[in-house]
């Protein structure tokens, strides 16, 4: 009785043994004590030495100066591991090491211990560490209550938040992670690493960053996000990026993307401020090296796309490398400025579109006055490189004065082009729409295939200065912008069902248009012969085109009632909203 009494204890001692590890809710804060832990780095080091044996929060309950960089690498065993404020209150983690790293950079390291962040890369401490959650939003009460930071001084390598190998199903999300380094080590907020090491090669899955507030502005190479790898990789990449509702106020790059495969970047507004003069192309949303599959592009706001650049090649708010499918939709695009002088070709572009195949649809491009257009490099809604994206139900509209080369599309498309909007103020007699094409007419007549349906149309927005390209005042109900709903975008970039005669552009006014069911309107007119030349009488405003039979054009404004124009004796093509008539003088 006595054997099996003590054989008992025996293994009821070994179960609890092979059970030992962390499991429930701790408190981690300066005036917390055991169980609980005065600071994260505590809290981590128990989670690594310890292992999980069941789901973990860490919940923080005040300000934390950490003096050296943490690593979380554990088997998770499929349980999680959240971090998150313990009550409405904001709560700051601030990183104090100077120095990088041995190993991964990084001030907060998801997938490598913090012992291996001392020493070299280790195929043993590359730990696969899932399930993962940094949450700001404050249980009961408001969100981006939880901010990870470092100080305004020379952080070697600052990489605030960094998810390493093969670390599935982490999230990180209504947080506010700032950057202030004044190291020019490649900053950024967050980020990931793929990792060729000796005998592995392993990237994460299901990586989601969502509702933060992302600032780096320390120095002028700092990014806000960066997907990268360590080693040379031959097969594995980041899988499934989720990138969404977040704010992004970086200087060189917003977000950068190398070998990932599949991604999600939508509902975000992006502010990026270059300055100093980094003498190569800074890049908004770069999809950079080894990005394959589907790429989706939507409901995001660029707001501000400003450079200090005069020596170098430029700025791109978005830059799409070849490799995958890029479906870019319901976007707003503003606030494209150069404020210096160029002393080389300084190009400037919203979209460098150089992908597999795709489609650029209902996306809104405002092209404002540059604040210095000086340059001997070209100023564009899009860069074609590669020409393999449809682009339909598009607006494009230009305040550009002057500009040695303006222009709203680089190339004719070789792919499906329609019912896009365009429109230029009338004073700029050089700005292209399409190609070498001084005038949507002249492009037209050139290519009879493409864009049949297009026009040229003025549009209001709610403050395009301010970046806010919501449709707004004469535009609202306006027949002009009325275009075929495609398949693909059923409703707006704010979530409004889309009708089935729909906006050109990112955004759906809840008006009705002011017209038939037939998508193609157009005004009733005379057009009269003179002495002198033509005169047009107008029902109702609209947009008044005149070219020559070569495709020259020598008026475009947008008026009504009666308008006259000298002619010489000769043949002209007259459209009026996109209608064309052949007139003979």
């Amino acid at each position: 009785m006595k054997k099996i009494t003590f054989l008992a204890i025996v293994l009821a001692f070994s179960t609890m043994a092979m059970a030992v590890g962390l499991s429930g809710v701790y408190k981690v804060g300066v005036t917390e004590v055991a169980p609980n832990y005065p600071s994260l780095s505590a809290a981590v080091a128990d989670i690594n030495t310890l292992g999980v044996a069941g789901n973990i929060v860490l919940e923080i309950t005040s300000d934390i100066t950490e003096a050296a960089n943490i690593g979380l690498g554990v088997n998770t065993n499929g349980f999680s591991i959240t971090i998150r404020p313990d009550a409405d209150v904001d709560r700051t983690v601030t990183f104090t090491q100077l120095a990088d790293n041995l190993s991964p950079t990084g001030h907060f390291v998801i997938g490598y211990p913090t012992a291996g962040l001392t020493v070299g890369w280790a195929d043993a401490n590359t730990i696969g560490t899932s399930n993962v959650t940094i949450d700001g939003y404050a249980v009961g009460g408001t969100t981006r209550r939880l901010t990870f930071t470092n100080t305004n001084a020379a952080h070697v390598g600052a990489r605030v938040i960094v998810v390493v190998g093969e670390s599935n199903n982490v999230t990180i999300k209504n947080c506010k992670v700032i950057n202030n380094t004044t190291s020019t080590s490649s900053p950024f907020c967050v980020g990931a690493v793929v990792r060729k090491g000796t005998a592995i090669e392993v990237g994460p899955a299901n990586l989601t960053i969502e509702n933060n507030q992302l600032t780096a502005l320390g120095n002028n190479v700092a990014m806000g996000v960066r997907i990268t790898n360590s080693g040379t990789l031959t097969t594995v990449k980041a899988t499934n990026l989720v990138f969404k509702n977040n704010i992004v106020n970086a200087r060189r790059r917003l977000v950068e993307v190398n070998y990932t495969n599949n991604m999600e970047v939508f509902g975000n507004e992006f502010i990026q401020e270059q300055t100093g003069a980094a003498g190569t192309i800074s890049y908004g949303l770069w999809t950079a090296t080894g990005v394959s599959g589907t790429v989706n592009i939507y409901n995001n706001k660029f707001v501000k796309s400003m450079t200090e650049e005069v020596s170098g090649n430029g700025q791109r708010t978005v830059s799409l490398s070849s490799g995958a499918t890029y479906n870019i939709y319901n976007n707003t695009f503003a606030g494209m400025d150069k404020t210096k002088p160029s002393t080389t070709a300084t190009n400037l572009v919203y979209l460098f579109y150089s992908g597999v195949a795709g489609k650029i649809y209902n996306n809104t491009f405002y092209m404002p006055q540059l604040t210095d257009p000086s340059s001997t490099g070209y100023y564009a809604a899009i860069q074609l490189s590669g020409n393999t994206a449809e682009i339909k139900n598009n607006i494009f509209v230009s305040d550009v004065l002057t500009h040695g080369n303006a222009y709203f599309i680089s190339a004719v498309p070789t792919p499906a082009s329609d019912y896009n909007r365009f429109y230029t103020l009338p004073a700029n007699t050089t700005h292209k729409y399409v190609a070498t094409y001084l005038s949507l007419g002249e492009y037209q007549l050139a290519n009879p295939t493409q864009d049949v349906n297009s026009k040229s149309v003025s549009v209001t927005f709610t403050d395009a200065a301010a970046g806010n390209l919501l449709i707004a005042g004469s535009s609202v109900q306006d027949a002009n912008l009325a275009v075929p709903r495609l398949p693909e975008v059923l409703k707006d970039m704010l979530g409004t069902d889309r009708a089935e005669l729909t906006y050109a552009g990112a955004h759906e006014s809840t008006l009705p248009f002011i017209t038939t069911s037939n998508p193609s309107i157009e005004r009733t007119a005379r057009i009269l012969r003179t002495p002198s030349g033509v005169m047009i009488e107008l029902d109702d405003e609209a947009m008044v085109e005149i070219y020559t039979m070569n495709g020259v054009k020598i008026e475009s404004v947008r008026t009504s009632g009666s308008f006259e124009r000298d002619l010489d004796t000769g043949v002209y093509i007259i459209r009026i909203n996109g209608a064309t008539t052949k007139f003979m003088k």
